[in-house]
């Protein structure tokens, strides 16, 4: 098939109504096929011509036609008064016979015309959908095409991602594509499954607490009934650690995603816990903390302790300084960068907040270099700040999406938005919004990256020796609440407006 640049500028002349280049016969069938282009002959061209120039009249009728039921319904209405008043039991039975034959006569009537005026109804649709197709048509060689709903949302999502996709066979791109949509339906529809489970499994929660769970559940091989019992299982048992249901959820996920069983992992997280608090971490974030560490513990069983303990001393957010601690690189090479994503926002204006040290803690953990983060981030928290009180964290997390550009990052948010939203029901927008984050954390692993050709990732870098790194690449995920997910800000106590969660990501560091 064509390449998608071709194909882009065929849909596009279709869109405009200016068929200059048609496409090939082999690629319109394909097309039509998709659903993105409908064609029609010079014969079903006119015979379309002439249906829709009939819309006019068959309005017209079915006013005429309203108008005469109105009339018939106040008749109907009238011998339904007359012949249930006591008037009527007073009558003769003559009289009493004919208005009888009078109400059943209406009824039938009043029947047969709203049968008629369905059908008159259906007809009038189906000319109003003719006649939007009939003046998309433009003439395509010998034919006529017109572009579909489909076709119109495809073209859009087409042009955003043509950057990337240009010369790959169209084909191959819309396969790739529909997977992706496949992959996040499917993805949301897990989810809806461990929500359930999680609802009748965890008390005082809020819903958008659990779903995020749920999201982050989703995205393990486990059944969805077996990983409900595991997680509530693992929840139970961090229960006296901490005192907030956030910091006991952040537990149980994490240790929902260590291999060993949450029993025999449970002394380990119970060491790392008194070792946070020797670092002078509150009880309030110290379970938080210490299950971050424990995700992130090496094979030999060495926690990242010590690193922690460098990383309190360049920021007050407990979560930042633990998620640092954990990843594989130098702590003054990561510090170092930790530093310069902090000075960028300071210089766009941002005060000292747990949103400024998280954002920059996980733009530090991710691939992206500093420079060129700027425009990419800009666009991705402009573009939330109408959902989001707070978008930078968001916006932070999404950035990280290296394989996508800004606006194709936001349309794919979008399509992950619509698909949670049906079943996520009774949420608000933000949180909905932050659920779409949250699952497309760790998409260039797991949908991404087949569908870009031109992209080249560096592989992680390997172990180094006396560092530390998690079994996975994992992130904070927010979701719209009123405190943190996880652990208590160091500054300035819980922040308001969203929670984090951990998970959600496939492959990368080995510890």
């Amino acid at each position: 098939m064509s390449t998608c640049k071709e194909i882009y500028g065929f849909l596009n002349q279709v869109s405009v109504r200016s068929v200059t280049t048609p496409a090939s016969d082999p690629d319109q069938a394909v097309l039509a096929q998709l659903g993105l282009v409908q064609f029609l002959s010079a014969d079903q061209y006119r015979q379309l011509s002439d249906s829709v120039q009939s819309i006019s009249s068959s309005q017209q009728a079915i006013a005429q036609e309203t108008a005469q039921r109105v009339g018939l319904a106040l008749d109907v209405a009238g011998d339904t008064r007359e012949t249930h008043s006591l008037r009527f039991h007073l009558e003769g039975k003559e009289k009493r016979d004919t208005l009888a034959q009078r109400e059943a006569s209406d009824e039938a009537r009043l029947k047969s015309i709203d049968q008629d005026l369905a059908q008159k109804q259906q007809q009038f649709d189906l000319l109003v959908a003719q006649r939007s197709l009939f003046d998309t048509l433009t003439p395509c060689g010998v034919r006529y095409a017109g572009l579909t709903a489909l076709g119109s949302v495809e073209l859009r999502e087409l042009g955003l991602a043509l950057y990337r996709v240009s010369d790959s066979d169209f084909g191959a791109y819309w396969n790739q594509a529909q997977r992706i949509t496949q992959d996040l339906t499917g993805l949301a529809s897990v989810g809806a499954q461990y929500f359930a489970g999680l609802a009748q499994g965890i008390e005082g929660a809020d819903p958008s607490q659990l779903w995020a769970i749920a999201i982050g559940l989703a995205k393990n091989p486990t059944d969805p009934f077996q990983g409900t019992a595991d997680f509530v299982r693992a929840y139970d048992l961090v229960v006296p650690f901490s005192d907030n249901v956030e910091n006991r959820l952040l537990s149980a996920e994490t240790l929902s995603a260590v291999r060993e069983p949450v029993a025999e992992t449970l002394p380990a997280l119970n060491q790392i816990l008194k070792d946070v608090r020797k670092l002078n971490v509150p009880r309030a974030s110290a379970l938080g903390v210490a299950s971050i560490l424990l995700l992130g513990r090496r094979a030999d069983g060495t926690v990242a302790t010590p690193s922690l303990a460098q990383y309190l001393r360049l920021t007050q957010s407990f979560e930042s300084a633990a998620l640092l601690a954990i990843v594989n690189v130098p702590v003054d090479s990561l510090g170092a960068k930790f530093g310069s994503l902090r000075s960028m926002f300071a210089s766009w204006g941002y005060r000292a907040s747990e949103d400024v040290e998280l954002s920059s803690a996980y733009l530090a953990v991710s691939e992206l270099p500093v420079e060129g983060i700027a425009t990419k981030l800009a666009i991705i928290a402009k573009g939330l700040s109408t959902y989001l009180e707070y978008p930078l964290v968001a916006a932070a997390v999404l950035a990280s999406l290296s394989t996508l550009e800004a606006n194709e990052t936001l349309n794919l948010l979008g399509r992950a938005y619509d698909i949670v939203g049906r079943r996520a029901v009774g949420l608000s927008q933000g949180e909905l919004i932050c659920l779409a984050v949250r699952m497309l954390h760790g998409i260039r692993d797991e949908l991404v990256a087949p569908l870009d050709a031109t992209a080249r990732v560096p592989p992680p870098p390997p172990p180094t020796p006396g560092m530390y790194g998690p079994r996975f690449f994992f992130v904070p995920i927010i979701v719209a609440h009123n405190a943190y997910f996880s652990t208590y800000s160091g500054i300035g106590g819980a922040h308001p407006g969203h929670v984090h969660g951990f998970g959600g990501g496939a492959g990368g560091f080995v510890g």
